[in-house]
């Protein structure tokens, strides 16, 4: 070969691309050996063939009318290869009489094999890379014919788009095993959160909260009482951390735990009432809330509707000023139980409306405040209830989200 026939054939980028298509040395394809028969019937041709060029051997992925041993061996070195000139040309090489052809005409193939016309068709990928061809060949001299280029050409764009769909579906596959064993790693991960990360956290604040009740009310001079609230406080936010990462990761499992069991709408409202209501007053936001349940029964685990009212209440807490309000609220409509939780605070512009359920969304909007899971876990638990969950916002001026439940059957 010459020195340009051999920097193209051997080039690190086509060859590279010739090795993802994972077809050299694969066995023999239906597909392709259809396609390979075609060519062969349509142009009235002994010999057909789709040649992938390696850098120092040609690969028959498929053949029709080799001769043994050949179509056994389905390889041959490059001194041989007519298509490795069709590889270098990257358009296609027809040669009426390759014994007269500048650039075949030296190929040991003429006297051994007797090949006498030889018309290839570069087989391209999707970025121009040529790594083969749909080639056919004739032991006379063959005036090939621009009916036979056209449907030779044609041939070769259905063989190419074989080897992109393969190349494909090998690109999944191995994306498919890195899928995996990222997945292995989170749980990991999450093993170590949840047991060797975890009842750390839980023992400082149990430790925190012995020593405040062992302290006299008056510590002294040094607030030690003041600085142990703060641990016990710290603790307790790392444990809700912790709480809302595994949930957030159950979630996407398909694993979270859940106990439903009947529950009166109303009976929720009122226990997300007590338990928020101080948190919401302490900030000087004022609370309020409004009950239509009817009477309305659910099939629902209490505890994660209420995880998924004190999510939603807390986001409201964070984007609201002092002197707003927060209202919670809880309706009948259409076979569903809806609760709702709105106020009066900054909004959510148009554009992001559609992220808010997004994992991390609300750490990013919110300059990092908690882990940003917490509206991504009530869409969790609301989609395990069976209910939907939705926000309605208007900048400047509060948001609403609201959630529905189905009703339990009579």
């Amino acid at each position: 070969m010459s020195t340009t026939v051999v920097d193209i054939v051997q080039s690190p980028e086509r060859l590279a691309r010739l090795r993802a298509t994972g077809l050299l040395d694969a066995p023999t394809d239906a597909a392709f050996d259809r396609l390979t028969r075609l060519a062969s019937r349509l142009l009235n041709a002994p010999l057909a063939t789709v040649t992938l060029v390696d850098s120092d051997r040609q690969f028959y992925m498929s053949c029709a009318g080799m001769p043994e041993p050949l179509a056994t061996e389905r390889a041959t070195p490059l001194e041989f290869s007519f298509c490795k000139h069709t590889v270098v040309l990257g358009k296609p090489l027809i040669v009426p009489d390759t014994r007269e052809h500048p650039i075949v005409g030296q190929n040991p193939a003429i006297a051994q094999f007797g090949v006498t016309a030889y018309a290839g068709i570069p087989l391209l990928t999707a970025d121009g890379h040529a790594i083969g061809t749909l080639c056919v060949m004739d032991y006379v001299v063959r005036h090939w014919t621009d009916d036979d280029v056209l449907n030779l050409t044609d041939l070769a764009a259905s063989v190419s788009t074989e080897i992109e769909l393969r190349m494909d579906l090998a690109e999944r596959a191995r994306v498919e095993v890195e899928l995996q064993h990222t997945v292995g790693m989170r749980d990991e991960v999450l093993a170590i959160v949840s047991h060797d990360l975890r009842n750390p956290v839980h023992t400082i604040q149990l430790s925190a909260q012995f020593l405040l009740d062992a302290l006299p009310a008056d510590d002294g001079p040094v607030p030690v009482r003041r600085q142990l609230a703060i641990v016990r406080r710290a603790a307790q936010q790392m444990d809700r951390m912790i709480g809302d990462l595994l949930d957030a990761a159950s979630i996407a499992a398909g694993h979270l735990s859940m106990e439903p069991r009947a529950v009166h709408a109303s009976d929720i409202l009122r226990g997300a009432c007590e338990v928020l209501r101080p948190i919401v007053e302490e900030k000087g936001i004022r609370f309020a809330f409004s009950d239509a349940g009817n009477g309305a029964q659910l099939r629902a685990d209490p505890d994660r509707v209420l995880q998924v009212l004190g999510n939603l209440a807390g986001n409201a807490v964070r984007f609201t000023a002092a002197g707003g309000c927060i209202t919670l609220g809880l309706r009948v409509e259409d076979g569903n139980a809806v609760f709702s939780v709105a106020d009066t605070g900054q909004g959510i512009s148009p554009e992001q409306l559609r992220h808010v359920f997004e994992q991390f969304w609300q750490a990013r909007r919110a300059g990092r405040q908690g882990t940003g899971l917490g509206l991504t876990i009530a869409h969790g638990i609301v989609a395990a209830h069976g209910g939907g969950i939705a926000v309605e916002s208007t900048p400047g001026e509060g948001s609403t989200f609201f959630f529905t439940l189905p009703l339990a059957a009579a």
